[in-house]
This record gives structure tokens, sequence and C-alpha cells, in this order.
């Protein structure tokens, strides 16, 4: 009996950890993606390696992505060509399912989720959407969205159709986060 009620007491703090630890990593999640925006300085004609020590030209919190700079700068910055962003943080999942994600480029994107190849929308081209599908569990998934513009107009957005609705939508600000950077 003795044995059973250690092994209780043993699960139950084990439990009871397993709890706080989740808590506090939700807790440490703050609302939109990380945008980490590059001046490539030349021709981007694919998605580049950036090297660990180049330091974005503009790091900021989007709260969506959603952007369609016709011969404009890109929002929030001096830059309209030869650029590059990567987008980084956790989209929250409410219901497990099937969930198709769309991107809408001009030039090149990509969606990454959870480390996986979902949409592939790359090369040079005018604002063109691509789609893939993905089985999402509930809970939270690492989300990276990458984008590069050469020179013209320049576009992205990220649209999504989660399970049981029958069109596409702007993926909404409520299940987008990242965990902001040690000091911030």
């Amino acid at each position: 009996m003795h044995r059973v009620i250690v092994a209780c007491l043993v699960v139950a703090g084990f439990l009871a950890l397993h709890h706080l630890f989740a808590a506090d990593n939700v807790a440490e999640l703050k609302p939109g993606l990380l945008a980490r925006i590059f001046d490539m300085g030349g021709e981007v004609t694919d998605f580049p390696t950036i090297p660990a020590d180049k330091k974005p030209a503009v790091e900021r919190v989007d709260s969506t992505v959603n952007v369609d700079a016709a011969g404009e700068k890109w929002p929030g910055t001096e830059l309209d060509d030869h650029i590059y962003i990567r987008w980084t943080g956790v989209i929250r999942i409410a219901k497990a399912g099937q969930y198709r994600f769309f991107t809408i480029s001009d030039d090149g994107s990509r969606l990454f989720i959870d480390g996986k190849l979902v949409v592939d929308n790359g090369g040079l081209h005018a604002a063109e959407e691509k789609d893939g599908t993905i089985e999402l569990k509930e809970g939270d998934h690492e989300l990276k969205l990458e984008f590069f513009e050469n020179e013209g107009e320049a576009v992205c957005k990220l649209y999504w159709q989660p399970p049981g609705v029958a069109d596409k939508e702007l993926v909404p600000a409520s299940v987008l986060f990242h965990k902001p950077a040690a000091g911030k």
C-alpha cells in the first residue's frame, strides 16, 4: 500500500510540474510573428542563405502577413527592392484536422510548419497564389514564412482554410504568436 501511495504522489508531482512548465511556456508567448527584414543590397533571384552575423535592416513584430506594396516601399521600412523577410513564431491550432494554407506573393514565398514545407511559391514572378495542406493537432506549432523581393511590385499574404470552413481567409492575428528575445 505504501508503494502505491508513493507512486501516486510521484505521478501527481510530475503532472503538476509538467502543467507548471507548459503554462510558463504559453505565458512567454506574445502576439504576432517576429519579422526580420534584410536588405540584400543587390539582385535576389531565389531564397538567400543569410550569414549568421548579418543583421536585419528592420526587426519587428507583425500581427498578420498581409502586404501589397505595389510600387511603394515595404511598409515600415525604407526598402523597396532586393529584400528578404523571414517571419517566425507559433500558430495556435484550436481544432485538430486538415488545414490548407495559401501564400500570395510577388516574388517568392514559402511556408514551413513544424519544419515541414507546406507551401512552395518560389521563383521570380508576379503576384501568384500557391497552396498546400497539412494535418495539424490541437496546440502550438512552429511557423516560418520566407519571402524575397527582387524588383517591381512586392506582395506577401498568408491565408488559410481551417477544417469546416468553406473559403480561405487571412490567417488571423489571434492565432499567431512569437517568443520574445531575452531582455525584451
